[in-house]
């Protein structure tokens, strides 16, 4: 693994410390989970993106309208 370091807020460190605290994890496993998830959305978002710019087949939903 790859060690990373990183400037947050001190409230946002205290909330971290908390979380890690009540699920039994570590800081550092809280936060490689937290990018991980970061990282796979943003993935799919500018994937999802690109193939809308490339006007590759995508769903498109319809309204029904009541009359």
């Amino acid at each position: 693994m790859e060690t990373l370091s990183i400037a947050v807020p001190p409230e946002l460190k205290l909330r971290l410390e908390a979380l890690a605290a009540e699920t039994g994890q570590t800081v550092g496993e809280c936060l490689a989970v937290a990018v991980k998830e970061y990282v796979e959305n943003w993935e799919t978002h500018l994937s999802d993106v690109h193939q809308i710019d490339e006007h590759e087949a995508r769903a498109v939903l319809k309204a029904a309208v009541n009359e």
